[in-house]
Parts: structure tokens; sequence; C-alpha cells
């Protein structure tokens, strides 16, 4: 197929937010009758799945601090559900366990869960969560100083790259072409709109710009001259200036392989994901030396 020289819409970003604008773009237009996926197009320097979600945790969850993104995130998870299987979906819940610093916080967290409609437990004090982990989850859980248990019950994780693929076959039996292997280098500009997208193989004219390329958002940032100091309104309704526009952290976490068959349930099953924080000094296995006496964290997926 030649390359193409226009488009209507053009997506940057063959990742999950790239190709589910995709698909949901294309059935909008579709529905509304104003074009349909033949008007998308999905671009990528990689492949699909080749930036951060092809590596992401695939964990699906509802534990967020703010309600928009709590709403946004049962509205997705049912989403899950409707073709959980040929996305890899693994349904198994998802819990918060927490020591008594992050009591409150999380406390939030379920009252909005509730009023919301999502499905989930809250279990309180030391001795009642750790009856709760061991009658339900592990009956050798021995987790200590931990006084609060979030058990959502919808959510869990999913395979990322069967996800993403899936996600592309929808996009595509749309009419949406995905074209990967092409480096966006800049952009045309016309009275502040994007006129064109500037590749490495060519330009390619349009309509409207979707940006989603994740930790490469800064890239096309600068490439388009916006801002790098932002002002922002505080709570308190004061606006500070001179706001970095962007700041990078370096995540350093570790990944322990398993086998599959390890630290199922109490029936054998797959347990919910499991997140656990704790104040309690970790100690190693090996020697009993001290790891940290910090607070400290594990994700479990199984």
């Amino acid at each position: 197929m030649a390359f193409p020289t226009q488009y209507k819409y053009i997506i940057i970003g063959a990742g999950i937010h790239g190709l589910s604008t995709a698909w949901h773009l294309a059935k909008e237009l579709k529905q509304r009758k104003r074009g349909s996926g033949k008007d998308v197009l999905v671009i990528d320097k990689g492949s699909i799945g080749a930036g951060a979600s092809g590596i992401a945790c695939g964990v699906i969850r509802n534990n967020y601090f703010q309600p928009a993104m709590r709403e946004l995130m049962a509205h997705s998870v049912a989403l899950w559900e409707e073709d959980g299987e040929a996305y890899g979906y693994h349904p198994v819940g998802y819990m918060q366990i927490s020591p008594e610093s992050m009591h409150a916080d999380v406390a939030e967290i379920y009252a909005q869960q509730k009023d919301i409609g999502y499905e989930s437990l809250f279990i309180e004090g030391e001795k009642d969560c750790l009856n709760y982990m061991r009658k339900n989850v592990f009956d050798d859980w021995q987790a200590r100083g931990i006084t609060s248990v979030l058990h959502e019950k919808m959510g869990g994780y999913a395979n990322q790259m069967r996800s993403l693929y899936r996600l592309a076959d929808k996009a595509e039996a749309e009419g949406v072409r995905i074209l990967t292997g092409v480096t966006v280098t800049g952009f045309k500009t016309d009275k502040d709109s994007v006129t064109a997208v500037e590749t490495s193989d060519g330009d390619i004219q349009c309509d409207w710009v979707v940006v989603g390329p994740g930790p490469w958002a800064k890239g096309f940032w600068d490439m388009l001259d916006l801002p790098n100091e932002i002002d922002i309104k505080g709570p308190d309704g004061v606006i500070h200036s001179g706001n970095q526009m962007w700041t990078y952290w370096c995540l350093v976490e570790g990944t322990l392989g398993v086998d599959p068959g390890y630290a199922m349930n109490n029936q054998g099953k797959m347990p919910p994901v499991i997140h656990l924080d704790s104040e309690a000094p970790l100690h190693s296995s090996e020697d009993g030396s001290l790891i940290t006496d910090q607070m400290w964290g594990i994700y479990y997926k199984p």
C-alpha cells in the first residue's frame, strides 16, 4: 500500500491510548454519519506496543485519588469485561493493602467507589484485616501493621501485547490504517493549527491530530513550540507561576518471575492482584539482614 499523503485524522502512537482512540473515534464517526475508520490513520515510529504500553504491568483497577479518574476507570473496566478473553483479561479483582498512614486516603477512595456503584469491600482494623486475608485469600498471610484492605471485586490484569493487538484488530475492522516504522519529525502549521504531519517518509496533510506517544509527549510539545513553564491554580485559588511543564521521575522496579502455580488462593485459584504497602521493617529471607525500615511496597500479579 502506498504511503499516504492525506488523512482527516492522524493519531500518533500505537500504544493503548492511540489504538483505543482510533477504535472509538472510528465508531463515533460512523455512528454520527460523519465519516468512518477510513478517515483515521495511526502512525508509530516502532511497532504496536513498542513503547510503554508493551511493558506496562497490565493491571486494571479503580484505585485512584481523583474522582473523575474513578468514573473513567469504572467505564473502562466494563469495556474490558465485554471482550475479556480476546484481550487476555483476567477479572480476578484488585486489593489495596495498607498501613495506618494511608488509612484515611484509602477510606476516601472506597467512599467514592461506593458513590458511583463500583463494587468493593473495605476492611478496617489490624485484626479484621488479618482475618479477612487469611479467610478469603491466603491462609498463611502474616503481614504486620496493616490496618485497611480495599478489595475491588472488579478489575484484575490483562496481557499487554494481546490486549494491544486486539485493539488494533478492532480499529482495523472499522477501516483504520495502522502505519508502523514511521517517525514523526515535525508539524506544518497555519494560524496555530496543524495542517500536516512531517514524517521520516514524507508529509501527511490532515485536519486533526491526536498525540498519544506516552513518554515521548515532551518531544511533540517542543515541536509545537508550546511553553516550557505553566501557571497552576492551587486549591486556595492562588496562581503559582513558573512551573516546569515536564518533570520526569526515574522509577526503579524489580520484577520477579515465579512459577505460574505459585501463590494461588485458598481455593487453588488465581488471587486478586495484590498491592501491599508496608511500614514494617523489611528483612532478607536469606540472611535476616535489614533491607529497609522505610515504607516499601510490592505488587503481586498472578
